[in-house]
């Protein structure tokens, strides 16, 4: 259902999307796979599972994403070359496995971000090489310094609507290349709620979801959207 109403989501916006899947939950469901690269979308890879970059070692890594990129790329018929770690984890002692990803096959990776707890503060905040062919797309944060919002996830729920309708025109007007993350289930708000979760999780996961289809639709209305895979082709 979540990502029925994220293709639909898309197709009212007129956008193309890149999709970052997991491998096992691909194997599980191929058909959504193929509706989603049908649709013209592209695919990204989000790990093997969602297990966290920093949770295995460096070689149990690499071949995660050996067999995760081949896996999407046999599923949906078409080249892999974008990385989102799970969680933002290419953090800790996976800090500089990025060096890896074009050795892998990938151009560009999209798993660290300028905020304190899952990522570094004083990362860089806009899309930067890291090395030569190697982009680095951080997702997009609100306001410096030490206080700061993700503008993806729980942030734009939020949020009241005219400050993040705002940045957002500010990044379409500096062609910042920043992906606008969402989740599929963020769409479904009559979900299931997941045991075991900690306070800040259960507040992460729940909040703002009714009504956000609706809002989301607005806060993009005329915007050009894109792939991460059509921008870093442009550059």
């Amino acid at each position: 259902m979540a990502t029925e109403h994220s293709l639909a989501l898309c197709a009212d916006l007129g956008a193309t999307a890149t999709w970052f899947c997991l491998g096992d939950q691909a194997r599980r469901h191929p058909a959504l796979l193929h509706r989603i690269a049908g649709a013209g979308h592209a695919i990204g890879l989000h790990g093997l599972t969602h297990r966290r970059a920093f949770e295995m070692d460096r070689g149990a890594w690499r071949a995660s994403l050996r067999d995760g990129k081949a896996l999407l790329e046999d599923l949906s018929g078409q080249p892999v070359v974008g990385y989102r770690a799970p969680e933002w984890s290419l953090r800790g002692v996976a800090a500089d496995w990025w060096r890896d990803l074009p050795e892998l096959g990938f151009r560009y990776d999209s798993s660290r971000v300028p905020l304190a707890v899952i990522g570094n503060p004083a990362a860089p905040r806009r899309p930067h090489l890291l090395t030569e062919g190697l982009w680095e797309l951080p997702p997009p944060v609100l306001w410096s310094g030490p206080v700061r919002m993700p503008l993806w996830g729980w942030g734009p729920r939020v949020m009241p609507f005219s400050l993040v309708r705002r940045a957002l025109e500010t990044l379409a007007l500096e062609d910042a290349g920043t992906p606008l993350v969402l989740h599929p289930w963020e769409l479904d708000a009559e979900q299931p709620r997941l045991p075991g979760l900690s306070l800040g999780h259960r507040y992460t996961h729940s909040i703002g979801l009714r009504g956000y289809g609706g809002r989301l639709r607005e806060l993009l209305d005329g915007f050009r959207l894109t792939s991460l895979e059509a921008w870093v082709d442009a550059q």
